[in-house]
């Protein structure tokens, strides 16, 4: 990989920025660069096609596994390019070209097998009641959060280091907020520094604290992010991998290994709740609230669903707000909070990277080392050549 294919990469990425605000993610590459391109003058799409298409014409071939990963993340951002000329294309192809995955609909029988391991555990009750107050009695007071956060994100970053190694210096800081369209984000500052918010519009539970604090630090986003600027990136020499853009296949990948990968530090989410009552004084009944909390996450495909009737049949956002309701059991102002996400344009396909992400890395860790989603340029075409 030449520096010079690299360095227009990068240029395109951020030229892409000037047209589709928040495109750019993460940067952690030279200043010049980055301060260069914000210098130039706005390029019209038509010329950053061109760019796109003759990075895909040049990639070297002989690196299969690299090729692969450079063609789908020049294909997102082509993509991305092209939709914003106007052109229409299919939702789902749109998800395929931006993610390297073709989504569908997940048959609602798949959702009813999680409804009746729920009515078993709260037999006799009205099914949605009962989850709600399950819900309320796990809310974390806002006043406790900070102090839980950090303890958690310790014991997360202690557990990685078992298992991976991290570049010297790196940090991680939490800050709670308030108004935005996701759960938590992961702010990569690089220098292997990140800030994540952990947004409080919606009650956190006790019962996904653990999950959400690692899926933004360790081993989630700041693992990744600051393993690869460090190997891909200073070691490597490959300057395509110190920018982070959306709607190309590292996003399902990163969303993938932020989900899958909470089993390298915790067996199963037993061990989480047990740490948590006998380390920071929770109370949960950890076989139930484990149960639980594995149908509700078995139920988040739902919202995959809910995108596809909205950007696919054309359903109201009304239609999909109800349907996670009935069918995903989620609570209405969950589901009109996901609705911000889903509906958002530079958000609209990203929400199937959770689930589907998840599913690629799962599925992937029982033939490959964990070690390379976090050390190779990976997308779901590519992970057959790191198999053992």
């Amino acid at each position: 990989m030449t520096d010079q294919w690299g360095e227009d990469y990068v240029n395109l990425a951020l030229r892409m920025e000037k047209h589709f605000e928040g495109f750019v993610d993460a940067y952690c590459g030279p200043p010049e660069l980055k301060a260069r391109c914000e210098k130039e003058e706005k390029r019209s799409l038509d010329s950053l096609h061109e760019d796109a298409v003759q990075l895909l014409d040049s990639i070297p071939r002989d690196n299969k596994p690299q090729g692969v990963y450079l063609e789908k993340q020049v294909t997102g951002i082509l993509t991305t390019i092209r939709v914003l000329q106007g052109e229409e294309i299919d939702y789902i192809k749109q998800v395929e070209l931006f993610y390297d995955i073709k989504p569908e609909y997940i048959p609602d029988s798949h959702f009813e097998k999680q409804k009746s391991i729920l009515q078993d555990i709260f037999k006799g009750q009205d099914l949605p009641e009962a989850l709600e107050k399950w819900r309320h009695s796990k809310e974390m007071p806002k006043e406790l959060l900070e102090k839980a956060v950090a303890a958690i994100n310790e014991e997360c970053r202690k557990r990685t280091l078992n298992k991976l190694s991290l570049p010297e210096g790196e940090t991680v800081d939490f800050a709670l907020v308030q108004n935005k369209p996701w759960s938590g984000y992961n702010w990569y500052l690089g220098d292997y520094k990140s800030r994540v918010e952990i947004n409080t519009d919606i009650p956190l539970q006790s019962t996904g604290l653990a999950s959400r604090v690692s899926h933004e630090g360790y081993p989630g986003h700041h693992t990744e992010h600051t393993i690869k600027e460090r190997t891909l990136y200073r070691e490597k020499g490959f300057t395509e991998s110190c920018i982070f853009v959306y709607n190309t296949p590292e996003c399902l990948i990163s969303e993938g290994i932020a989900n899958a990968n909470f089993t390298l530090i915790f067996k199963n989410r037993k061990e989480a709740y047990s740490f948590l009552n006998e380390n920071l004084g929770f109370d949960m009944d950890v076989d139930v609230d484990a149960e639980v909390s594995e149908a509700l996450h078995d139920l988040f495909p739902c919202s995959g669903n809910a995108s596809l009737m909205i950007h696919k049949d054309n359903a109201s956002t009304s239609e999909a707000v109800q349907y996670l309701v009935d069918v995903g059991l989620s609570t209405r102002e969950r589901a009109e909070k996901q609705m911000e996400f889903i509906t958002n344009p530079l958000f609209r396909a990203y929400i199937f990277n959770y689930y589907l992400g998840e599913e690629v890395v799962s599925n992937a860790l029982t033939e490959v080392d964990p070690k390379i989603f976090y050390e190779k340029q990976i997308c779901p075409s590519n992970i057959k050549y790191y198999r053992k």
